[in-house]
């Protein structure tokens, strides 16, 4: 590139330059004119000639200028340096007599700084400043000063720090009420009247609410019922003792309790398997108490029919059997033992109805669950197969429907083996009663 800009300047000043005319005659004519330089310029060459001088001259005068510029700021920066040099001196000076004149001061507001910076990330946690939500920017200003060197806190200053350690102290022991801007769980601002229990809980119409650096919100899922209605109580109460949870931990507590699950989200997490456990052992459990209620009975028929032997009747049976005795008064005892026995077998059925399907109930629950945990252990493997085990999250649908099932299966069958038990007892306690009197009357019918 270079050489190219080279060769067209050499053509432009060329092409200025005028070839003064040859007079020789010859070759050798033209060698002696040029070895003696008899050349005659033409006036566009010493125009050009003459412009390139008094450029140089021009050139010249700039630099010398620039050179004087430079001169002068090199003058100016050196008498900066200097002076800048003499400031420092000086600002050392006034320090150190500002650090001598300062004093003990100096580690008072070392300490009021340490003490405020502290109580300004206790005031930023603390549910207090929902009430007082003024005092965390006064804290900010008063370190902001304190931690500039040119600027001293006054004694107001001083004394608002303390005041509002000690405010904070004395509204840990009482239950205030206020208003403020409220976020509802639908993500709407609200102005309540709101309850402060000391540092521990908010809560307005009946609700916990939550406290963070941007204001008051409301829980968008509650604690048990039992807590709702503390609350309730709370903002009800007009004076006098109400009972009321407090949370120390500053909402871990009451955060745990939210993210606990009710007992029909437990249920939930069974998945289809689960509810069917818990179907058929509702209705096992109906069949129990309703055969139980019914043995009952017929047990009570049956006591007050063995008390009077002498009129059986049809709506009981044991009057049932002892019909059949009183219908054959003269066959021979082999007879009468075969034909009672044959009148207690009619009557077993009847006692024992539904208690074997009780019985496979309390059996198959168990093993219903089992299957509940071996599918949510599938499901479980087959998460961490698809998206590694790194994410707890993902196997938890899968543990919890192992776990709620087998939870499940143990829930239907301990109940369902307790009422078999008792509605089998209730039964063998009839047949006992049906087989002493079906023996007392073949006995007396021997000794007639």
């Amino acid at each position: 590139m270079k050489s190219i800009l080279k060769k067209a300047a050499i053509t432009a000043a060329l092409s200025c330059l005028a070839i003064p005319a040859v007079n020789a005659q010859s070759v050798d004519q033209l060698l002696n004119q040029i070895g003696s330089g008899n050349f005659q310029k033409s006036k566009a060459a010493a125009d050009l000639e003459q412009r390139f001088r008094g450029a140089g001259a021009g050139k010249a005068g700039i630099v010398s200028s620039l050179q004087q510029q430079r001169q002068q700021l090199e003058a100016r920066s050196q008498a900066l340096e200097a002076q800048f040099a003499t400031n420092e001196d000086e600002l050392n000076a006034l320090r150190n007599e500002r650090e001598r004149a300062l004093g003990d001061l100096k580690e008072l507001f070392g300490s009021i700084q340490q003490l405020a910076g502290e109580a300004q990330a206790g005031f930023e946690t603390s549910i207090i400043t929902a009430q007082f939500p003024d005092r965390v920017d006064k804290f900010s200003d008063i370190s902001k000063k304190i931690s500039q060197s040119n600027n001293l806190l006054t004694s107001a200053e001083i004394e608002s720090v303390w005041k509002e350690i000690f405010n904070e102290m004395a509204q840990q022991g009482k239950v205030s009420n206020f208003t403020t801007s409220v976020a509802t769980a639908s993500g709407e601002q609200e102005e309540r009247q709101v309850t402060r229990v000391g540092p521990f809980n908010l809560v307005s119409d009946g609700k916990f609410l939550n406290y963070v650096a941007g204001g008051v919100a409301e829980l968008p899922r509650q604690p048990d019922g039992r807590y709702l209605s503390q609350a309730s109580d709370l903002v009800g109460a007009s004076g006098g003792d109400v009972e009321f949870s407090v949370d120390p931990t500053k909402g871990q507590l009451l955060g745990a309790a939210v993210e606990s699950p009710s007992i029909m989200e437990r249920v939930d997490q069974g998945g289809t398997v689960g509810y069917i456990i818990l179907g058929v052992g509702a209705f096992a459990a109906l069949i129990a108490i309703w055969k139980i209620i019914t043995l009952m009975g017929v047990a009570s028929a049956v006591n007050k029919q063995a008390a009077n032997p002498g009129s059986p009747s049809d709506k009981n049976p044991l009057g049932r059997v002892l019909k059949v005795a009183s219908e054959n008064p003269n066959a021979d005892t082999e007879a009468i033992e075969l034909k009672l026995s044959e009148a207690i077998m009619k009557e077993t059925p009847k006692l024992t109805s539904w208690l074997m399907f009780l019985k496979i109930v309390s059996v198959v629950a168990p093993l219903a669950g089992l299957l509940g945990t071996v599918l949510g252990m599938i499901e479980t493997f087959q998460s961490i197969t698809l998206f590694g085990a790194g994410d707890p999250k993902l196997m938890a649908g899968g543990i919890s429907q192992a776990l709620v099932t087998t939870v499940c299966g143990l829930v239907v069958a301990i109940p369902i083996v307790l009422l078999h038990t008792a509605a089998a007892s209730k039964a063998k306690r009839v047949e006992e009663i049906l087989e002493e009197q079906s023996a007392g009357m073949v006995a007396r019918q021997i000794e007639g």
